[in-house]
């Protein structure tokens, strides 16, 4: 609903002229601008007047620029009156400036919430957006100085550069090989990476990590008594920390939003004396999708209000429009289904929209537990695997491999995922060249005795929630709403990332851990259910081979590996399952960015 935008000029005072360009690209941020000239440096925001989300502030001979929610801002003012700092705004931006004069380039680590900001002293510039990653931020330096916004497109506005794709990260995109470090698909644009700081001055750019998750892996020794204390602590201050008035959560029939239902329900009843409103899919005419017996279950058990509606959206619909906005292809998420979510949800008069995402980042990542024990010598543990493994039936065999894989070179698996045969993985359609994804796959070994560690950081210092959360972000402003996801709460993080292995996964079940913890306060059905909805059948529906044959083609474009001969003949038998969907989607929204640069 709002966006920032600085500029350092390094041969002299920077103009205010270029800083109103970079806010007026984004036209969908908002026509309330504001900008400050401080020194070398200039600041903007842009904002909404229904969602003041953005401030621009000086004090100190410090100025800032902030877009975002910090939700301890009233913890941190307390603590900073407590160090004898005097009259400080209970604002993000008194925060912000007060925090910074006591705390420096610590600061960032402190704050909590999903939030961008700029602070300069008129010479250097420091920037950085949240732990997570839920604001964007965009950044480019040259001989000029250094330029940062919300948006990717602000920043070839501001730095009077051509708007041009960038073949090699569409490439990187599409073949699932993209990190945080990745730039935008708009040449010259690079990303600022999640809980990272970036620092600008006479010298160039340093960026430095803010966060270090690393150290919290396995760090903490409690009972499981702590352990289910500490959940619910963590769980509570995760929704009450979000909550405004105006929410409504997106409920399903699994496991991960009604937890949030069970935390949020009673703080949602306290602090506005109505029940918390869901909203949910349902689908009638699908059994295989849809939940509605175990929604309704959760509604009763838990008291609350239910509004459902069925998805109807097109996953091709207005692409080119889409991938002009979203300044690129995005891949996984389907954006038209985010939309019509949200328009319903403003429809009804929400504003904020908890959703239980993100969980299986913290609770779900399992693979590779047996060899990380071996790896580590904590024998115990690993016999205990191993029991747990033979009492769900798997083979000696497979043990075996497992332990045995413990010990192989990274290197000799990636020569071998190089030279063996091409194969056909289920998740791969038979018109990609297998040996392209093998080589992206050799590219990105990690021993395997590794992977276990591997898995539980990389969505906190690999791609995580990236290039999807920012379209997602900009879908919000466009229809008006926000969204929060109480699962991706930093210190409900740090909580289940400090938990040994064998305590976070104690059993080969999905969710073991979390389907304990929640007893007692989720339905027993919901949390012992053997049945899993699958969202196939919806995707099919909803998939039109006519409009995925003018993307892929009646367009010129030819992304290497894929085999567009083989290609026309699936489309024309009109036989994709649910992978051949989502990656032709995902390679019609390269085609449809493309297409913007044809007359």
């Amino acid at each position: 609903m709002s966006a920032i935008a600085a500029i350092l000029n390094r041969e002299g005072s920077a103009e205010g002229r270029s800083i109103r360009a970079m806010l007026a690209a984004a036209p969908h941020r908002g026509s309330d601008i504001e900008v400050l000239s401080h020194g070398r440096c200039v600041l903007g925001i842009c904002r909404h007047k229904e969602w003041p989300e953005s401030a621009i502030a000086t004090e100190g001979g410090i100025a800032v620029a902030f877009t975002g929610t910090i939700d301890n801002c009233d913890s941190l003012v307390n603590e900073l009156e407590g160090r004898g700092l005097p009259s400080i705004q209970p604002t993000p931006a008194g925060v912000l400036l007060a925090g910074f004069r006591v705390y420096g380039e610590k600061l960032p680590n402190m704050l909590r919430g999903a939030f961008a900001a700029v602070l300069t002293d008129g010479s250097r510039l420091w920037a950085f957006r949240d732990h997570v990653g839920f604001k964007p931020l965009f950044f480019r330096e040259d001989a000029r100085g250094c330029y940062l916004a919300t948006e990717a497109k602000q920043i070839v506005a501001g730095a009077g550069i051509p708007r041009e794709p960038d073949h090699d990260v569409l490439k990187r995109i599409f073949y699932k090989e993209y990190d945080d470090n990745t730039p935008s698909a708009l040449k010259g644009v690079r990303r600022l990476p999640k809980a990272t700081l970036l620092v600008a001055g006479d010298d160039g750019i340093v960026l430095r990590r803010y966060w270090q998750p690393e150290r919290l892996l396995e760090s903490a020794g409690l009972s499981e008594e702590d352990i289910r204390d500490r959940f619910g602590e963590m769980m509570t201050q995760a929704v009450a920390r979000i909550l405004t008035g105006h929410d409504v959560l997106s409920l399903s029939g699994g496991i991960d939003s009604p937890a949030i239902a069970a935390f949020a329900a009673p703080e949602y009843l306290k602090l506005t004396g109505r029940p918390l409103p869901v909203l949910s899919f349902v689908f009638p005419h699908l059994p295989s999708v849809d939940e509605r017996p175990y929604i309704e279950m959760i509604v009763s058990a838990l008291g609350l209000e239910l509004h459902t509606y069925e998805i109807s959206a097109n996953p091709l619909d207005r692409l080119r429009q889409w991938a002009d906005v979203l300044d690129g292809p995005v891949p996984h998420i389907w954006i038209s289904d985010s939309e019509e979510y949200y328009r319903v949800a403003k429809a009804l008069g929400f504003r904020t929209i908890l959703t239980g995402e993100a969980a299986e980042f913290l609770v779900e990542m399992r693979p590779f537990i047996l060899q990380h024990l071996i790896a580590r010598g904590r024998w115990k543990a690993a016999a205990e695997q191993i029991r747990v493994m033979r009492s769900a039936r798997r083979s000696w065999k497979s043990i075996g491999g497992q332990v045995a894989s413990t010990f192989l070179p990274g290197f000799v698996e990636a020569a071998y995922t190089r030279v063996r045969r091409p194969y056909r993985s289920p998740r791969i359609p038979d018109w990609l060249d297998p040996r392209v994804v093998n080589e992206v796959k050799a590219r990105h070994t990690v021993p395997v005795r590794h992977r276990w560690k591997d898995h539980q950081l990389h969505r906190f210092t690999g791609p995580g929630l990236s290039i999807e959360v920012e379209a997602d972000e900009i879908c919000q402003v466009l229809c008006g709403v926000r969204t929060r996801m109480p699962w991706a709460d930093v210190d409900l993080w740090e909580f289940f990332l400090s938990l040994p292995a064998e305590v976070k996964y104690p059993y080969p079940q999905r969710k073991a851990l979390v389907r304990r913890l929640l007893r007692g306060k989720v339905p027993e059905p919901v949390l012992d259910r053997q049945d899993k909805t699958f969202s196939d059948d919806s995707v099919k529906e909803r998939f039109r081979y006519e409009m995925i044959r003018y993307w892929l083609l009646e367009k010129p474009y030819r992304l290497e590996g894929v085999d567009y001969k083989r290609l026309t003949e699936r489309i024309e038998q009109r036989r994709f399952d649910t992978v051949d969907i989502l990656w032709s989607v995902d390679l019609a929204k390269i085609h449809a960015f493309l297409d913007l640069w044809q007359e």
